[in-house]
């Protein structure tokens, strides 16, 4: 049997109750369950409203909700008097016309006599909109998925497919139904799946946020067994607390092929200029063989035939045939100089015998010789000079620097040229530099320049590089750059 209350206790839970109501931190109300009008409401709830406790006691529960949700409020508050009610989601109005997201509460309570309901508010406002924001978030997310080209998959660090996008759906030629669950090994060259899933726990190890597959390209593998080639990158994140791999790959097969023939022709291009250079070399080697034994030797009996006719005329010899003769033998001198003269250029002196840099040298002294008013110059480093490079580098070095030579004299109105060479066993750096007008700023070499085209040709040809370019602070610098090309494997690796 329950005791009853005395008189002074339950004045004491009214009271209790009362301060629970008033000082409690969410905002509450009581409201006549008969004309929805207010009949009571807590500090809590003022502050949050913005009203003052006469003008929210004034008001009706509808006139919290915004006028295009008064019909469905009103039909919801009118429930049986003793049932709990809960609606997950409201909007209600502040006194200066805000919106607010609120969760809302109400119990049956009776007042005074009157049956009421008390009601407990909850703002859900910055909730609701983070939620929002984070559902556009994930819309915007899918519509990327959706409509990007590129394959996006996702895939624990097992290798099994969560995520199969559209744009995976196209290069691969499966559906997403029939990948997802899949192991992306499937995905892969036969040849590569046994290393997948070392190379996936690897990654996932490595702590890497994310990083280059491959070489930048890997090989894939499409439903019709077609093998692709593909540019990917492999990222790692944390979802539901659970490490996902984002692969995005971009299908570069065509892409591969057209750099695979053009690499094919420039190697095909590159052996033809090769074999015009060595046969270029034997020609000139022929060439001159052939001024320097027999023009050469024919124009040295020519002067000593001019020779010995002068030494045995008669002293009385007209005057005429003597202006004549001597004529004769400075044409005979000139034409002897001259093909001296295309002997050096045809072959380098000392090239193939003492090197480079002996040639290089010996061709600036030649030049000064004949170009006084420029100075000349040449730096090598002491440890470079004994050193020798392959035949077909070491001329094809001399071509550009004598190219680049002719060019100074021709155009640059220079009155210093100097030529730098740097190097080791299995590199060599050549510059000619001047100080002549230069390149004007922003612009180009004329491509149908036959001697920039020239030097171009010659070192690619032995896998160099040639460029051509404004020099420090003034003038023109060629730059001549060779290096053995490293052995290259010809298989690009796995996704």
């Amino acid at each position: 049997m329950e005791t009853p209350l005395s008189e002074d206790t339950a004045r004491k839970l009214d009271i209790g109750y009362r301060l629970l109501f008033e000082k409690s931190p969410l905002p509450m109300w009581v409201y006549d369950v008969q004309t929805l009008g207010m009949l009571a409401v807590n500090d809590a709830a003022l502050a949050q409203y913005g009203y003052s406790k006469q003008a929210f006691v004034g008001l009706s529960v509808l006139d919290l909700h915004p006028p295009d949700e008064a019909a469905q409020a009103q039909q919801h508050l009118q429930l049986a008097s003793g049932e709990p009610v809960t609606q997950t989601l409201w909007r209600h109005r502040l006194a200066n016309g805000d919106l607010i997201d609120v969760e809302v509460v109400t119990e049956y309570v009776e007042l005074d006599g009157i049956q009421a309901r008390l009601a407990l508010v909850r703002d859900l406002t910055a909730q609701q909109r983070a939620k929002q924001q984070l559902q556009e978030e994930h819309q915007t997310l899918a519509a990327v998925l959706d409509s990007t080209t590129d394959a996006i998959i996702s895939i624990t660090v097992e290798g099994l497919i969560k995520v199969f996008n559209p744009g995976a759906e196209r290069i691969f030629g499966y559906s997403r139904e029939r990948m997802l669950g899949q192991n992306m090994a499937l995905l892969l060259p036969e040849r590569y799946r046994a290393e997948h899933p070392q190379q996936l726990r690897s990654f996932a190890d490595s702590g890497a946020t994310s990083h280059m597959m491959g070489m930048g390209v890997v090989k894939g593998l499409r439903a019709d067994g077609q093998e692709l080639d593909l540019e990917g990158t492999l990222s790692q994140v944390i979802v539901h607390q659970e490490r996902r791999l984002i692969a995005c790959l971009r299908d570069v097969t065509e892409r591969a092929r057209s750099q695979a023939k053009f690499r094919q022709s420039r190697a095909q291009l590159s052996e033809l200029t090769q074999r015009l250079m060595t046969q270029e070399k034997t020609l000139v080697k022929q060439l001159a063989k052939t001024l320097h034994d027999q023009l050469g030797q024919t124009l040295a009996a020519v002067r000593m035939a001019h020779e010995t006719i002068q030494a045995v005329q008669p002293k009385d010899t007209p005057v005429a045939v003597q202006r004549q003769q001597a004529q004769l033998g400075k044409l005979v001198g000139h034409a002897i100089q001259q093909v001296r003269q295309v002997l050096v250029d045809l072959r380098p002196p000392l090239l193939e015998d003492q090197g480079l840099v002996a040639a290089l040298d010996n061709e600036l002294r030649n030049r000064s010789l004949t170009q006084p008013q420029i100075d000349f110059s040449i730096d090598v480093p002491p440890e470079i000079e004994p050193m020798r490079w392959p035949g077909e580098v070491e001329y094809a070095a001399f071509m550009v620097a004598r190219e680049a030579l002719e060019n100074a004299l021709r155009h640059a109105n220079a009155s210093a040229i100097a030529v730098r060479l740097v190097g080791t066993q299995q590199s060599l750096q050549l510059q000619v530099s001047d100080n002549g007008v230069g390149i004007p700023a922003g612009a180009a070499v004329p491509s149908g320049h036959l001697g920039v085209f020239g030097m171009h040709e010659r070192a690619q040809a032995i896998g160099a590089t040639v460029t051509v370019g404004a020099g420090e602070g003034r003038g023109t610098c060629v730059s001549f750059y060779w290096q053995p090309e490293p052995d290259s494997d010809s298989e690009w690796g796995a996704l």
